[in-house]
């Protein structure tokens, strides 16, 4: 089959590859994220009180997270997404339907276990793997943009599915919403996931040095392609930082009620999740740019710095505004890492030929320590009356995760690399 771009450049195809990956990751990502608006209506329809609504959506996380080994094994035995991903799908609105007709708590937590089961087929990870496959060159650029969408679509999809449950029966909001958010990953389904399919190149690849500047950076940004072992000084460093990471992100939910603690109004609460928010969605951007420049190492401890700043801030800043404001400008950049610079560190270290199978376990781990530090937080609340164990905490946490990346990229360097394969699904 000829090369219809021999130097990588971009083509058609390519745009719509991120086109559609964005489309994806507003979906699975930002529809699901504005999730808590339903809440409210679905404890009044099933008669029960906050905890056992969300107890269904702690299960519906966990079992995605837990599945995520699955959803790799099969990519590793070369079963297309095409076939797993209208899997997931049907998995998904099939049980959001029953869940919204259903009156029974003990059936919405059974489904919802189903529902995080097909979402394990349909989620981020393979927004990551087929980025990957198509961009070479400005993949943390690209990754940026793609996940940044995440953020656009909770910003619309929380106001929007509000207006509709005022004016719609919960149940026909609930299935329209399901509707919609797999709606969002149909177009994924009309690309390749390799560009080699069809006759093309990565973008980047085959390209010549652009400058000097590129050359004299490439051991920043290729590659190291080291041989992955469960149980190695590199993999460990990584699942720590991984649950760590975690750890970090899990004071947001409770940004409105620290607030409230610290002397600050309600009104001010909900600003500084505003400021947190937009932190992570300009940060995803800022990230992808930095990392594609400068490295992904360089890019967590950027971003490492900026969260223990924002926390800092956060700490000190009874009593004034600005400051509070910009604390939590400054944390949300925390999530930039926990998402998109994850997913570039791991094929970092461990090349495009594992990245499948060491970030099935990173979402594991993530979906374990998601369900278990928000909880420890309300703990340290409930047992000092204040966040500010919670926040000092995340300070220490994100001091913790600054040596642990220096201590990967001593370590990542020592390793041998793994002899470099092609596989295409």
């Amino acid at each position: 089959m000829a090369i219809k771009n021999p130097n990588g450049e971009m083509t058609r195809a390519h745009i719509l590859v991120l086109i559609a990956s964005c489309l994806m990751a507003w979906g699975v990502m930002g529809m699901l994220n504005a999730y808590g608006v339903f809440f409210t209506p679905m404890g009044e329809a099933l008669g029960v009180g906050r905890a056992a609504v969300t107890l269904h959506l702690s299960i519906r996380t966990l079992v995605t997270g837990l599945a995520a080994p699955l959803a790799a094994f099969l990519l590793k035995k070369r079963v297309s997404p095409k076939k797993t991903m209208p899997f997931g799908m049907i998995l998904y609105l099939v049980s959001s339907i029953v869940i919204a007709k259903s009156k029974s708590v003990i059936l919405v937590d059974i489904l919802a276990a189903v529902a995080g089961f097909g979402l394990s087929f349909i989620s981020f990870m393979f927004i990551t793997i087929i980025l990957g496959n198509w961009f070479h060159k400005n993949l943390g650029t690209f990754s940026g943009i793609a996940i940044a969408f995440s953020g656009i679509g909770s910003a619309i999809a929380s106001p929007v599915v509000t207006k509709m449950l005022s004016a719609m029966p919960y149940e026909t909001v609930y299935i329209l919403y399901a509707a919609i958010t797999m709606l969002m990953v149909v177009p994924i389904l009309f690309v390749p996931f390799w560009p080699q399919r069809v006759g093309l190149k990565p973008y980047g690849e085959g390209a010549p040095e652009e400058d000097a500047a590129k050359a004299k950076n490439k051991t920043a940004t290729e590659n190291l392609n080291l041989p992955y072992k469960v149980i190695s000084g590199v993999s460990l460093i990584l699942f720590l930082i991984t649950l760590l990471l975690v750890g970090d992100t899990s004071l947001n939910s409770h940004l409105p009620s620290l607030a409230i603690s610290n002397g600050f109004s309600a009104e001010t609460g909900a600003l500084l999740l505003s400021a947190s928010m937009i932190g992570n969605l300009t940060f995803k951007l800022l990230l992808g740019v930095i990392i594609d420049r400068w490295g992904v190492i360089k890019g967590f401890l950027v971003v490492l710095t900026t969260t223990i700043c924002g926390f800092v801030l956060i700490l000190f800043s009874k009593g004034s505004v600005v400051p509070l404001l910009l604390g939590g400008y400054l944390y949300g950049t925390v999530f930039s890492i926990g998402s998109l610079g994850l997913s570039i560190l791991t094929r970092y270290i461990y090349g495009n030929e594992q990245y499948n199978q060491v970030y099935s376990i990173i979402t594991v781990l993530t979906s374990i320590g998601s369900a278990s530090f928000v909880t420890i937080v309300g703990s340290m609340y409930d047992s000092t009356g204040s966040y500010r164990a919670p926040v000092i905490m995340g300070i220490v946490i994100a001091a913790v995760l600054f040596a642990l990346v220096l201590i990967l990229t001593i370590l990542s360097k020592k390793e041998p690399k793994k002899a470099a394969e092609t596989t295409e699904i």
